[in-house]
């Protein structure tokens, strides 16, 4: 073999050395991009769903305090309506009395009616938000018809402890008026019975 022949097979070899070591580095190359790649996705798949925890955790936070301030909303509804109760009971036991201290504390309670008596309590003054149309409505109907109520328990508060059919006739009226009211306020009850139990259902549905 010549020496041209001995130098043209060394440069054919280094050549393949050569053309060996940059596929190897091309391929490599690939390689890494392809990590890379890979890497890249795993890590925006993990963001985009720490992101989705952290949008629905913000979410059932904020349904919960909604849901503690609606239920608060209600139990101040409720408990106004027990002393709207009992105050149109006092009014009904001082218009049927001969005691000075219950008919005075029914005429008081008769006198203060339309701006104290039947004004929303403070307790109760911010719920007022949350509640629904219907209760509001229905609160409403029941400060219409104690117009009728107050005139007839002021009435029967003027007869004093004379008997006759009058006096009957009067405090038989005043009955009727009063059984009104507490029908109206069993409304507003039942109501917000089906208000609360709707949003306990739409919450259940909603997870």
């Amino acid at each position: 073999m010549t020496s041209q022949t001995l130098i043209r097979v060394f440069v054919a070899a280094a050549a393949l050395v050569y053309l060996g070591y940059v596929l190897g580095e091309a391929g490599a190359i690939r390689r890494r991009d392809r990590d890379l790649e890979v890497i890249h996705r795993q890590v925006d798949a993990q963001l985009r769903f720490a992101e989705q925890q952290s949008r629905r955790q913000r979410d059932v936070e904020r349904e919960r305090h909604v849901q503690e301030r609606m239920e608060g909303a209600y139990e101040a509804l409720g408990r106004w309506l027990h002393d709207l109760d009992r105050t149109i009971d006092e009014v009904w036991a001082g218009a049927h009395t001969a005691d000075e201290l219950s008919r005075a504390k029914a005429e008081s309670i008769v006198e203060r009616w339309p701006w104290g008596t039947l004004a929303v309590p403070e307790f109760a003054s911010g719920a007022q938000l949350y509640w629904s149309g219907e209760v509001r409505a229905l609160n409403r109907k029941f400060a219409g018809e104690s117009a009728r109520f107050i005139s007839r328990a002021r009435a029967a508060l003027m007869c004093g402890d004379e008997d006759g059919e009058g006096l009957q006739d009067v405090r038989g009226r005043l009955w009727e008026s009063l059984n009104d009211m507490h029908d109206i306020l069993g409304e507003v009850r039942e109501q917000a019975r089906r208000d609360l139990g709707v949003w306990q259902k739409f919450q259940v549905d909603e997870v």
